[in-house]
């Protein structure tokens, strides 16, 4: 019998369903992602720091995992260089990936806000809340109108000073002169260290005595202020602490450490350094011996002092930001300062924590420091101040080591931050006119390159006439040509670094041995003596390179030609000059054309051997287009400059090209 029609229709019916089955579950996969997550979902969050010690941070968290246990937090331990977390946070932002809470130095905020990278915190932190924080710490977390950086913990510049040692610390600088000649006795026991070596620190000493004379670098319309009276006074009288002996005059080599280290030992009566000194120094010989108070300040102006710290922030991409908001308002809670000052010694931001008997109980000293803290003054909050505080601090430095003069000084500091800010507004080649440092640094350039490449030129000829003789010995001396073209610059140049160092370096010690030098000299901190020792080291470096590709040229003229001119009579300048040298032309130009390219182009010497220093006085083009790219983060500028100057050096290579090319050549 034929099977009903109705079982068909069954089994039909079956496979349709299945079907369908599997069509709205592939359809439910597919939307699962963009369904919204439940109440109960994790949030993860994430900041990155420096090494937990003592595990502060790591009970704050754990605290608000307590709290908040749908928010996970994970702090990720950095290195310990402030630059180097700064990096790491400006790649997670430019890589896409950034980290959702940003736990910043007082000096990022500005930088980060003006690249969008931050969310403005205005409707969480309105102004009723920002009352409980030091004023100072306030301001410093502003962006144009708008709020970015939560304070967590503060710092500020202070005078400590030996209370056993005088009945009262001066507050003026007149008073502070009369401290130093009654109660100083360098170098047993100078009057005061500080932080003295270029780099940020120094800004923060300087903008304390600009500040105290009643200046500022700019002001609330961003106008620069450096070419004043104000300015010249204060970097006169730093100039005048170390010239007056009041300071050791190796305080242009101390950053805080060796700061405090001195201080520690009793070899000063007065130190400028940050508050986590006291700790150090309560459990030192000195426990009990020393206070603390505002910097000093020209009489009839106010002191300040530099306000540091850290805050949180959060990333414009955060992906919870409520969640992210829950985490700052408990890290900035007075329970979390708590247990920051604690385990880290951390200074709190909250007004109510300098009351606190807990506190006042283990720092005793924190009823002094609120009143430097309700002084401070957060350095210039501008989008620019990575550059405006490189050009502070080599302009600085220069006046101290005595490079240049404090007008001088005042007048190159006004004139280089002008050309940066108006800059900033102009397009890339109009830029070209206004930016001081890059004037600068193609003059370096242009010296170091027409000092350099000459001898390299005339000691290589010289040295490939000779070893193109026939002598006993002659491969050896090739090969020892090598040398010093073989090693890495960065190998070389550490060692002419040791070795032009005073008083330690072979260079000096070997020329006042056999007479030529009284005293040491102080090879690389002069603008001249640095710049000899980079032209030096490059000559002995690069000098092999020539050599080489000129001896090839020598090897390549015939035999015959050198054997008619000897029959002639021809004389060896002859020789030279109607034989070695037109022969020799092609090589010369390859030569010298890879030379000047090699010499306005370097950076690895100079790195290494100067840092660009002193002063900026040895600073090139390559070094000026590395920071604009890696340290100011003006990629497109540096591009625009990497270009022009490639360009540059096509065309003088084709003017080489033309000037060199002898008639012969032509045919």
């Amino acid at each position: 019998m034929r099977e009903p029609v109705a079982g068909i229709s069954g089994i039909r019916t079956r496979g349709d369903l299945s079907m369908k089955t599997l069509i709205l579950g592939s359809i439910i996969l597919l939307f699962i992602p963009f369904l919204p997550l439940s109440a109960n979902a994790q949030q993860f969050l994430r900041m990155v720091g420096p090494e937990d010690v003592g595990g502060a941070w790591g009970e704050v968290i754990s605290r608000f995992h307590a709290q908040h246990p749908d928010i996970k937090v994970d702090y990720i331990s950095g290195p310990w260089s402030t630059d180097e977390r700064q990096n790491m946070y400006i790649r997670s932002f430019l890589g896409g990936d950034a980290f959702e809470l940003v736990y910043m130095d007082v000096a990022w905020t500005a930088k980060f806000a003006a690249q969008g990278w931050l969310l403005p915190l205005d409707k969480w932190f309105p102004p009723e809340k920002r009352e409980a924080f030091l004023p100072a710490d306030i301001e410093a977390g502003f962006y144009g109108d708008h709020f970015y950086r939560v304070p967590v913990r503060t710092d500020v510049g202070v005078l400590y000073y030996r209370k056993d040692l005088m009945p009262y610390p001066p507050r003026t600088w007149e008073e502070f002169e009369a401290v130093c000649r009654q109660y100083a006795d360098p170098p047993g026991r100078y009057c005061i260290v500080f932080q003295g070596m270029q780099y940020e620190g120094l800004v923060c000493n300087y903008l304390e005595y600009l500040w105290g004379a009643g200046g500022s670098p700019l002001d609330r319309d961003q106008n620069v202020l450096l070419d004043k009276a104000e300015n010249v006074s204060a970097l006169s009288f730093m100039k005048k602490v170390i010239d007056a002996g009041w300071a050791p005059r190796s305080v242009i080599t101390f950053q805080e450490q060796q700061t405090l280290e001195f201080f520690e030992q009793g070899k000063a009566l007065m130190m400028r350094n940050w508050p986590y000194a006291w700790t150090v120094l309560s459990r030192s010989p000195l426990e009990r011996k020393v206070g603390i108070v505002p910097f000093i300040h020209q009489t009839g102006k106010e002191p300040a002092g530099t306000l540091g710290g850290w805050g949180l922030g959060m990333a414009r991409t955060a992906k919870s930001p409520e969640a992210a908001w829950r985490f700052i308002e408990f890290a900035s809670s007075s329970e979390a300062q708590k247990i920051l000052h604690f385990r880290r010694g951390a200074v709190p931001t909250r007004r109510s924590l300098f009351q606190d008997e807990e506190i006042l109980k283990e720092s005793p000293h924190y009823r002094d420091l609120y009143e430097v803290l309700l002084k401070a003054r957060p350095r210039p909050v501008h989008a620019e101040y990575p550059r405006i505080s490189s050009i502070l601090q080599k302009h600085v430095s220069a006046v101290l080591v005595g490079i240049e003069s404090p007008r001088d000084a005042a007048l190159r500091m006004d004139q280089s931050i002008e050309g940066v800010l108006k800059g900033k507004r102009r397009s890339w080649p109009g830029r070209l006119f206004l930016d001081y440092d890059l004037q600068k640094t193609l003059l370096n350039t242009l010296i170091f390159t027409a000092v350099s490449v000459p001898f390299e030129f005339l000691l290589g000829l010289v040295f490939a006439l000779l070893i193109n003789l026939p002598f006993r010995g002659r491969s050896l001396g090739r090969l020892a040509m090598l040398v010093p073209w073989a090693l890495p610059t960065a190998v070389m140049a550490m060692a002419w670094q040791w070795m032009f160092n005073n008083p330690f370096g072979v260079v000096n010690d070997l020329l006042v041995r056999i007479g030529l030098l009284r005293e040491p000299l102080d090879w690389l901190s002069t603008p001249e003596g640095a710049m000899f020792c980079a032209a030096f080291a490059d000559v002995w470096k690069t000098t092999p390179f020539v050599t080489i590709i000129l001896l090839a040229g020598l090897q390549t003229i015939p035999g015959a030609l050198r054997e008619s001119l000897t029959i002639d009579s021809a004389g060896k300048i002859a020789m030279f000059f109607h034989l070695y040298l037109p022969l020799l032309m092609p090589f010369i130009r390859v030569a010298f054309i890879f030379r000047i390219i090699h010499a306005a182009g370097i950076f690895d010497l100079m790195w290494v051997l100067t840092k660009g220093g002193p002063a900026d006085t040895t600073r090139t083009l390559s070094l000026y287009i590395y920071d604009l790219a890696f340290r100011y983060d003006e990629v497109g500028y540096g591009l625009f400059l990497t270009g022009l100057f490639m360009i540059c050096l096509i065309l003088v290579s084709l003017l080489i090209v033309r000037l060199t090319t002898l008639q012969y050549e032509r045919i």
